[in-house]
């Protein structure tokens, strides 16, 4: 495939919009600006001035406004299987270079006014190529797993509780053939720079199984070749034999996460649709022996029944410590009604008989069991939220042969007093990359407290210090940092507002309630201060995270807000987790987060928070 057929990008046909224009001139202009602030904030100083409208320089100076009324960023039409494998999803642009989609609609814009020609005949034109990708290789790219997800496209497996089966439009990328997608990979390979941390943008699907990419292994040596960096990546384990495992082993250091699901053929064959599960089950004491760091995860899908899955569940947490597995991360089922419609069972039950399981393992076995979303656990069974408590120790870890035990809170690290979590795991991360070795940490343990002693440099496998952190210490999830507090206090302040809202989700509630109660100067006393949880209504099912909140959540909430109160508040703050994926302030439709204020009519600022996923 010659290089000038990759990167190429529809065009919607401008027909049908044409007809329907009234005063199409004005109407491109206000798409035009619309496009541009889409991408852009204009400034006055180093204040961002809101624009509802504009006005000609012509002889017609009426004021126009940029809203209309109607929905922007239609879809492109399907296109047919063979071209549309040749051109870009531009649902997924959108969503991680919005600077090609604001290419496009400029384009279509355009179109809609004018005819193009070429030697005198008209010509008509449904996409358009980057011209060189070089220009568009400062994206920042912070990990060679920005690289790998390029190959995780494909996967042998058909598991029954995928979510990319309904993924969304979004998310989705036009089936290529291995070898048109190594084009690509060799374009992202060409440019990137792990020096700068730079490279070609990114596409983005839901990630399935690089190891399953028939060009995987020499991707993955051209990586080594080019950065030193871990590798780290999720695979199935279903071709992990042990030719594979030794080919991986050349390319320390790597780490894998391993969705082995089950340790029983059986169930795993039931719920992965794995035809040869032996080979992923073998694979644990092959990688332990190659000395390859691994993570195992687990869905813990209740079918066909969730006794079955709690037994089996213990069988397969064993079989992972037994085999020296750094980590067990046992997820709660989720589904969203692009999966299923209706609900398939009942997701407060299986969550919480779950994390009382993985809470009688973790008093069995060494191996740390973290549940996920971790904010679950903390707010079914800690009355006390953001502790810096230890859920686990990596075996062979500084922390496990420092005496770090599970049920630890941590009080102290070399005379620095720890008040939460986040504070806590910023320090381990400080002293194991600073290269000091001995850390001295207090903790309450038993109604007590317990003096130790950490050597950083005195560790073994499966613990290694550049794909595992924290010393080897596992918490119940990040915690919530207090300074985002001193950051809303300050955006208050600097707003002027009487009145503000603040949309969170129901896993983070708790512990922002608590987080207030303990700083209440955060927010000033004649500040009517609210917190509401809108509903996850795009993606439904039983989905409760914040960060897989969509814009038209947002919107439906507080217009509901509004009718419901009868008033409106001076301003509208949303944690800016939920817009985090491209670094554009898009959700995962790719839609951007400035819609929420231009459809409401509210004032709307996103507070700077990190994504809590784990």
């Amino acid at each position: 495939m010659e290089e000038e057929s990759l990167f190429r990008y529809p065009l919607r046909p401008p027909g049908d919009a044409r007809a329907e224009r009234r005063e199409p001139f004005v109407e491109t202009v206000r798409e035009q600006l619309r496009n541009i602030l889409d991408i852009a904030l204009p400034l006055e100083g180093e204040r961002v001035v809101e624009v509802d409208g504009f006005r000609l320089l012509g002889p017609e100076r009426g004021r126009h406004g940029l809203q209309d009324g109607r929905r922007r960023g239609t879809p492109a039409p399907p296109l047919p299987a063979a071209r549309g494998a040749a051109l870009e999803n531009m649902d997924n642009v959108s969503l991680y270079e919005p600077r090609i989609a604001f290419l496009a609609r400029q384009l279509e814009s355009l179109l809609s006014l004018v005819q193009l020609e070429c030697g005198g005949r008209p010509v008509e034109v449904d996409a358009f190529r980057l011209r060189r990708p070089s220009d568009w290789a400062d994206a920042p790219v912070d990990d060679p797993a920005d690289i790998l997800n390029h190959a995780a496209t494909r996967c042998r497996c058909d598991c029954i509780f995928c979510y990319n089966k309904g993924s969304l439009p979004s998310l989705t990328q036009p089936a290529r053939e291995a070898d048109i997608e190594w084009k690509y990979l060799e374009e992202q390979l060409r440019h990137y720079n792990p020096r700068a941390r730079r490279g070609l943008f990114p596409r983005f699907g839901g990630p399935r199984d690089v190891l399953a990419h028939p060009h995987a292994l020499p991707l993955l040596r051209a990586l080594r070749e080019k950065s030193d960096r871990p590798l780290r990546f999720s695979t199935s384990g279903d071709n992990l034999t042990t030719e594979v495992v030794s080919a991986l082993a050349e390319l320390a250091p790597l780490s894998l996460d391993l969705s082995l699901n089950s340790s029983s053929p059986a169930r795993r064959s039931y719920l992965m649709r794995d035809p040869r599960p032996e080979t992923a089950i073998r694979s644990l004491p092959l990688l332990a022996a190659a000395g390859i760091p691994y993570a195992v995860t687990v869905v813990a899908w209740p079918q066909p029944s969730l006794e079955e899955m709690l037994r089996d569940l213990g069988e397969t947490c064993r079989y992972a410590a037994d085999n020296h597995a750094r980590l067990v991360q046992v997820n709660l089922p989720g589904y969203s009604r692009f999966f299923s419609p209706r609900p398939l069972f009942d997701s407060e039950l299986v969550w919480e008989e779950t994390v009382h399981r993985v809470q009688e393992l973790r008093r069995e076995l060494p191996c740390p069991i973290v549940v996920s979303p971790s904010m679950y656990e903390e707010n079914l069974t800690r009355s006390r939220k953001n502790l810096a408590e230890v859920t686990g120790v990596v075996p062979g870890s500084p922390a496990a042969r420092g005496g770090l035990r599970a049920g630890d809170v941590i009080l102290e690290m070399n005379g620095i007093r720890v008040r939460n979590r986040p504070q806590a795991r910023d320090l381990l991360t400080l002293f194991q990359q600073s290269g000091q070795d001995l850390i001295s940490v207090t903790v309450r343990r038993n109604g007590g407290s317990a003096s130790l002693r950490l050597h950083a440099g005195d560790h073994r496998y499966p613990y290694e210090p550049c794909t595992s952190s924290h010393l080897g210490a596992v918490f119940m999830g990040t915690g919530l940092r207090s300074s985002y507090l001193e950051d809303l206090r300050g955006m208050i302040a600097a707003s002027g507002a009487r009145s503000v809202l603040f949309l969170t989700s129901r896993l983070v509630r708790p512990t922002f309630e608590q987080l207030l109660a303990e700083h209440p100067s955060a927010v000033p006393g004649d500040v009517d201060f609210r917190l509401d949880v809108p509903e996850n209504r795009y993606f439904g099912g039983n989905i409760i995270l914040g960060d897989l909140l969509v814009v038209q959540d947002f919107i439906d909430h507080l217009r509901e807000y509004a009718a419901a109160e009868g008033r409106r508040p001076d301003l509208v703050v949303i944690p800016s987790s939920p817009f985090q994926l491209s670094r554009w302030g898009r959700d995962l439709t790719g839609r951007p987060y400035l819609d929420i204020g231009r459809e409401t009519g509210m004032r709307v600022r996103l507070l700077e928070c990190r994504p809590i996923w784990e």
